[in-house]
């Protein structure tokens, strides 16, 4: 389910009606409206419901209104029961019930009888709500073309967070590239009074102590298991047993092994990387999949995707928050089908019980040392090249004002860095799909997103998590079966054990293909048996050239003279590609999506 509101005086029907629709997909297509003194709400869902055996929509005796997107759960009590006594309740004491809540959500709660809004939203942001405040009023969505399709904000970059994504190809904080809008910050309580225009925010919840002092042997992992069993068991109320989507990583062969554990037989999907390793990662998960039992179904990745229209569909969906061309994950939503009843994810556990988003150790000089963000790198080079002159200043000074902003607020060591990645990184970048793209069609299980689990997790220092340590203790003195296979994680091949055949055979062909793809010759073999290079396997994209064709090189944004010469570069190379051309696709397609265009397929004439 997804929403919006707009709240505060003289709200129109016309502007609500206009920011449910511009959320609403083929898979989304029924939406209602709720109006009430002080605006009003609408909620947006599928024809058969997207959250299983639970409704998230209430309304109280006294004609309060409860509606929460995303899936939430509750570890001690049964879900049914608490939303059905927050819904009875004033806006101060629901606003307090709603932060007993787990898992990833976003609720908004109206309070008739005091006329007051109350939002409160998951302990890290992930579930996406957006805000906007304007003209005295307060805009809420579950996307950003929502607030933009209600014509009371101006379709203006942001330019620090524009920066962002071209550096960290994510917003940074709770900035978006609207600039009149933001996330709805994380852990919070927001209560909104229309008569006033006044809002209030509180956090309710804060990352936990960092314990420098563990060590891997006195990590209680059993601790861990028992906390990611009880979330698994908060969803089963939704739907079970559901579908996973397995890979040969750490992160879902640990959800596997949780689901058989506690008997749920979850069939498994994989989507294959025959560009990386020889298809490892699919051939390892499949194996695994075996193990355990489970039926499982193998897919091959399409290297004709990124000229796909279910590629256009994803770009809507996503909306432009992540650079997607040629990004693997960006082909699983073509693949999910509301047959399954849910989908489970297992990408939390992931965020936190490894170092993630190239973190080195140290603190952040090292940590930004291994990006390309300097003034003088490639990626500033381009930005100037695209955009007019104040603009590219823009970009690149309220970006650097941004990034020292948001390192501020954390310690300059391995345990600020790692809540800076999960913060960012982690918010903005991973989870905008399972939570923002996905739920379009069916239900996302996220286990990993609980008080509990990030109290423990969170605390880590960065020593006990490298190199995987972590992960291979819990398997080996918990689920010793699920090291019999090697694993492929974060593009790395990994063996399970100390030596592991079919570890080296993988590596070794790897080895020999990067050495063959050296010489004209090796290449020339290679293409002969059908082995494609990593970056060579998905096809150009047909929609990069006939995006920039179509781009108006006289938009205020824009350097015209080279955007002129990179609209003619595209057109009598059209094979060739770079960064400039990706940056120009990813700015028309935001403008086309962020002016509620939602079918690509027509604006692109495909």
């Amino acid at each position: 389910m997804k929403l919006a509101g707009i709240f505060g005086e003289n709200c129109q029907e016309q502007t609500i009606k206009a920011m449910a629709e511009a959320q609403i997909r083929a898979q989304l297509n029924n939406s209602e409206i709720f109006k009430f003194t002080g605006g009003f709400l609408a909620k947006i869902t599928t024809a058969t419901g997207t959250t299983g055996n639970i409704s998230l929509y209430r309304t109280g005796s006294t004609q309060n209104i409860l509606i929460i997107a995303g899936i939430p759960i509750i570890i001690n009590g049964n879900l049914e029961q608490k939303l059905n006594q927050i819904v009875e309740l004033d806006y101060q004491n629901a606003a307090e019930a709603l932060t007993d809540l787990d898992g990833a959500f976003a609720a908004l709660y109206w309070d008739q009888r005091a006329a007051k809004l109350v939002i409160v939203t998951d302990i890290l942001g992930m579930q996406p709500l957006y805000m906007a405040r304007v003209s005295g009023k307060l805009l809420v969505a579950s996307e950003m073309k929502a607030i933009a399709a209600s014509n009371l904000i101006d379709l203006e970059m942001n330019p620090g967070t524009w920066g962002a994504f071209v550096t960290f190809g994510h917003a940074l904080g709770n900035d978006t590239t609207l600039k009149q809008v933001q996330h709805v910050p994380p852990g919070a309580i927001v209560i909104y009074d229309p008569s006033s225009d006044r809002l209030e925010e509180k956090n309710y919840w804060h990352w936990p102590e960092p314990q420098p002092e563990k060590t891997l042997a006195n990590v209680d992992t059993g601790q861990i298991i028992e906390v990611l069993k009880q979330n698994i068991r908060a969803y089963l109320p939704y739907h079970q047993p559901g579908t996973i989507l397995l890979s040969g990583g750490f992160d879902s062969r640990l959800l596997l092994a949780l689901l058989d554990n506690l008997g749920i037989d979850a069939p498994g999907v994989i989507l294959t990387h025959e560009d990386e390793f020889f298809g490892a990662d699919g051939i390892y998960g499949e194996w695994i999949a075996k193990k355990v039992g489970i039926p499982v179904k193998r897919i091959s990745s399409n290297p004709d995707f990124f000229s796909s229209a279910t590629y256009l569909d994803y770009l809507v969906m996503n909306e432009v928050v992540t650079p997607s061309l040629f990004l693997f994950i960006s082909q699983v939503l073509q693949h999910l089908e509301s047959s399954m009843g849910a989908v489970w994810e297992g990408c939390f556990p992931g965020a936190i019980l490894v170092p993630v988003g190239k973190q080195p150790k140290g603190g952040f000089s090292k940590y930004l040392a291994s990006l390309e963000i300097s003034p003088s790198s490639r990626i500033w080079q381009t930005v100037e090249k695209i955009f007019v002159p104040s603009l590219a200043k823009q970009i690149r000074d309220e970006f650097f004002e941004k990034l020292e902003v948001e390192k501020s607020q954390y310690s300059d060591d391995g345990f600020g860095v790692s809540q800076f990645i999960v913060r960012n990184r982690t918010r903005k970048r991973i989870a905008p799909n399972p939570l923002q793209v996905y739920p379009s069609v069916v239900p996302t299980f996220t286990p990993g997103l609980t008080k509990d689990f990030w109290a423990i997790a969170g605390a880590l220092p960065f020593e006990v998590k490298t190199e995987f340590r972590l992960y291979k203790q819990i398997f080996q003195q918990h689920f010793p079966k699920m090291l019999t296979v090697p694993f492929v994680s974060g593009g790395k091949l990994v063996s399970s054990k100390g030596f592991s055949p079919w570890h080296e055979v993988f590596m070794n062909l790897y080895k020999l293909q990067l050495a063959l793809g050296k010489g004209k010759m090796g290449r020339g073999l290679l293409k002969i048996l059908g082995v494609s290079p990593h970056q060579n396997f998905f096809q150009r994209s047909e929609f990069l050239g006939q995006v920039i064709a179509r781009i108006d090189i006289g938009h205020h944004d824009l350097n015209s003279d080279q955007v002129r010469l990179i609209q003619d570069f595209t057109k009598s190379n059209p094979n060739k590609f770079s960064y400039e051309q990706e940056l120009l696709f990813y700015w028309q397609v935001w403008r086309w999506v962020m002016d509620s265009k939602t079918d690509l397929c027509e604006v692109l004439r495909y």
